[in-house]
């Protein structure tokens, strides 16, 4: 046998053990070496969400209260999906989402009523929180991350502050009322049956806009730079402005869902925003799982519908929402979302045995 010959049958031992290999962790083709990512189906299952939440209002809606809780599901998704390009992607645990949406509303109002209606009012709304966010990362970049969080608490206090005293643009605790009925190409959607596909639409804009950065080669630079900054900066990047970005998207996106929520309402005021929505959105992020895109909208859901469930239990709903919490923490700490994954190491290690 010649060198050549040798040479050949080598290669074709080696190239038919990668396609062994390949079968057996990639399912098919030559595709052993892309990430995991790329051998997913993300825009698949994105259509299939959405597909599925277009006839939710069939099974769970139908008469008002129960509209009500699905726009509140879609708002809630939105925000948690906001804190989860925050913290998630930006790396910093943010106390502000309770400020960022109240800022959404109440500048979206005003941009509705002086700069022609619902769209000018939302764009204006996300570009407005971008700046608070984005400033807000930029003055306390240097913190520690436990020292940043509670700087943005203290951040979104003063902003409480300024829309309590600043009554001629918030209406203070007497609140808002004249809020305009959002339209698309002269179609009012004053109905909630109309302001849940709304809501859904914008929701699916930005699960396929973080979908489509977890697929991009942008999301290793990302992730590069929000776990080993100075790592990163030695490479060439420029770890400071990635996680800015992501911290900015975060905050239009809560700015967005207090735009949708004040749209959705006859009247809002102060007394709608707390510091206890951004303990809620947290709660969201654990429940459903910090590794997934679709974490915050199965936590969103989970938690607006869960006190339904236990309503005849209501006295016990503190104790089970913390032992909820405790048992994702510890038994499944990749939350809801992380489930199957869970499930599936278990099902190849019976299997195995």
């Amino acid at each position: 046998m010649s060198v050549t010959d040798a040479a050949k049958e080598t290669h074709g031992s080696r190239r038919s053990q990668w396609r062994r290999l390949d079968s057996l962790f990639a399912g098919s083709g030559p595709t052993i070496l892309a990430p995991p990512v790329y051998r997913g189906r993300q825009w698949p299952f994105l259509a299939l969400v959405l597909a599925v939440g277009c006839v939710v209002p069939l099974a769970f809606g139908g008469d008002p209260y129960h509209d009500g809780l699905l726009i509140q599901a879609l708002t809630s998704a939105i925000l948690a999906l906001g804190f989860f390009w925050c913290f998630g992607f930006g790396g910093q645990f943010t106390f502000a989402v309770f400020a960022m949406y109240a800022a959404g509303a109440y500048v979206s109002v005003w941009g509705a009523a002086h700069f022609g209606g619902f769209w000018s009012g939302l764009v204006l709304a996300m570009v407005v929180t971008a700046a608070i966010g984005g400033l807000t990362r930029l003055v306390f970049v240097k913190l520690a991350p436990i020292y940043f969080a509670i700087a943005t608490l203290a951040v979104g206090e003063l902003l409480f502050i300024l829309f309590r005293q600043w009554t001629s643009f918030t209406g203070g605790y007497n609140g808002v009322s004249s809020i305009a009925v959002p339209s698309v190409f002269g179609f009012r959607l004053g109905t909630p049956h109309r302001l849940y596909y709304l809501m859904l639409g914008v929701l699916g804009v930005f699960l396929a806009a973080t979908v489509a950065l977890v697929r991009s080669p942008a999301m290793r630079d990302l992730i590069m730079s929000r776990d080993h900054g100075p790592v990163a900066a030695t490479a060439g990047l420029r770890p400071r402005h990635l996680t800015l970005i992501a911290f900015m998207v975060g905050s239009a996106m809560q700015g967005a869902a207090g735009s949708l929520y004040a749209h959705s309402s006859s009247f809002f005021s102060l007394e709608s925003f707390s510091v206890d929505i951004s303990l809620s959105v947290l709660l969201m992020v654990l429940l459903g799982g910090m590794d997934s895109v679709y974490g915050p909208v199965i936590g969103a859901a989970v938690v607006v519908y869960l006190p339904e469930l236990l309503r005849s239990a209501q006295k016990y709903s503190d104790l089970f929402y913390a032992g909820l919490v405790l048992l994702i923490v510890v038994a499944f700490p990749g939350g809801v979302a992380g489930v199957r994954g869970i499930a599936g190491r278990w099902i190849q290690r019976a299997r195995s045995h």
